[in-house]
């Protein structure tokens, strides 16, 4: 029989047996420890196994993005559908953008353009009082919500427009607009087939 210092007796049966009790729990308290890192382990795991996952499946959608020759048309003919020139020597009617922009349409729609209409002489006068040209800066051209997705012979776009309003005296008068085109792909590229909204 051991003795701590000088009264105290230590049987070594029960220093034996509180080791093996030490042991047995640090035993069970390292695995323990390990079970929380082992499930975020395998939390983190899942996680860099769902993103590739996620990714492919965002590869996989129907992509909004429009190919840049459908851009680039889109552009084309909204400045030259938006733009007048109202002072002496320039535009005689609204008409004459019409027929500069035509050169972006086909169909039906190549044809209306450049017809002269009743409806829009008021205005026409309008812009010759005050010899005014308007100019457009194009800010956007985007698949809208809830339109049918771009395909390989069709696509429906909104452009966006900052119009701006020079007369002859006065300030500049500016203003944010809207057009709405749709265009199919032809022999000749992309053309507008129609303006579902104008």
């Amino acid at each position: 029989m051991f003795r701590l210092g000088s009264s105290v007796p230590i049987n070594p049966s029960f220093v034996l047996a509180v080791s093996a009790a030490v042991l047995a729990v640090g035993c069970s308290s390292a695995g323990a420890a390990k079970k929380p890192q082992q499930a975020e382990a395998s939390r983190v795991s899942a996680e860099v196994a769902d993103s590739p996952a996620e990714h492919s499946v965002a590869s996989a959608m129907p992509s909004r993005h429009l190919p840049p020759s459908v851009r680039e048309v889109a552009r084309a003919f909204a400045k030259a559908y938006a733009e007048h020139d109202a002072r002496d020597g320039h535009d005689r009617s609204y008409a004459d953008a019409g027929r500069r922009a035509a050169k972006y349409a086909t169909g039906e729609l190549a044809g209306v353009l450049a017809q002269e209409r009743p409806s829009q002489e008021a205005l026409w006068e309008a812009l010759r009082r005050q010899r005014a040209k308007q100019t457009a800066r194009i800010t956007s051209v985007v698949v809208p919500d809830g339109a049918p997705e771009v395909t390989r012979s069709a696509a429906f776009v909104r452009v966006g427009y900052v119009l701006t309003t020079t007369a002859k005296s006065g300030p500049a008068r500016r203003s944010d607009e809207q057009l709405a085109l749709r265009l199919a792909r032809t022999a000749d590229g992309w053309r507008v087939t129609a303006l579902p909204w104008a």
